[in-house]
């Protein structure tokens, strides 16, 4: 897809060996290809036969990394900025990891709550597809109730109201917002399941002490893979379903 070095970056390290990278791939000389590590994948070889093979790939590598290089430097020159601006050893590590670059368009949480999914095709045809909606519509109750679905009004007295009745209640509610909020993203053709509104109901918006471990584990593992800038971080939905032992990934 078209890069272009973003206008509060432009003078970034990354971007401009990206916007040199891109260079790479389109030239002639790559063919579509990025830069060749140099590392060796695993193979049985003796040891004339591995050597051999590792000279090659060295050979391979080093004439990538001049390449790139040359292209970065004319990136360089463009910007104004001397050569010197982007270190060898930059240069380097870049060639090295360049298979492993990953662009990720995520969505702010805050445009999702407002306008719904960016794109629904991913969730359409997904098993957390109803999960989400369940979620989501837990939070529309508790915007119109101030209190999730299941749970007594605080200073409502548990023995003055069924709970079984106010289960029922609201998980029909939350069938009517779900199939509201499918209607609006144009997924007229799916309603939520009236058993999963229930369970969701039943809950009460507790919180079991081994899913709560897990999902904690997980939320800080992937801030850990965004501050040290390492690793893929999961782009961009994740349902952890106790029920199956599942866990969905979807990009909305």
């Amino acid at each position: 897809e078209p890069l272009s070095i973003p206008a509060d970056n432009g003078c970034d390290k990354f971007w401009l060996m990206a916007k040199a990278l891109r260079r790479f791939t389109e030239s002639a000389y790559s063919g579509g290809a990025l830069p060749l590590s140099g590392a060796i994948p695993d193979m049985k070889a003796d040891t004339q036969r591995y050597i051999a093979l590792q000279r090659v790939y060295k050979q391979k590598a080093d004439q990538d990394k001049a390449e790139l290089t040359r292209h970065i430097h004319e990136v360089l020159e463009a910007a104004g900025l001397p050569q010197t601006y982007i270190s060898q050893p930059e240069i380097d590590l870049y060639c090295k990891n360049a298979h492993r670059l990953r662009l990720l368009r995520l969505t702010p949480v805050h445009t999702e709550l407002k306008s719904g999914p960016a794109s629904t095709e991913d969730l359409k045809y997904s098993e957390a597809l109803f999960h989400y909606v369940m979620f989501r519509s837990a939070g529309v109750f508790y915007g119109k109730h101030a209190r999730y679905p299941g749970v007594p009004a605080e200073g409502e007295a548990s023995s003055s109201a069924d709970p079984d009745k106010l289960v029922e209640s609201d998980a029909a509610e939350l069938v009517e917002i779900g199939n509201g909020l499918l209607r609006s993203w144009g997924m007229s053709d799916q309603t939520v399941p009236e058993s999963l509104a229930a369970e969701f109901s039943r809950s009460g918006c507790d919180e079991l002490h081994n899913i709560a471990s897990l999902s904690g584990g997980m939320i800080a593992q992937e801030a850990i893979k965004l501050i040290t800038h390492q690793y893929v971080p999961a782009n961009n939905l994740c349902i952890i379903d106790g029920a199956s032992s599942r866990i969905h990934t979807v990009k909305i």
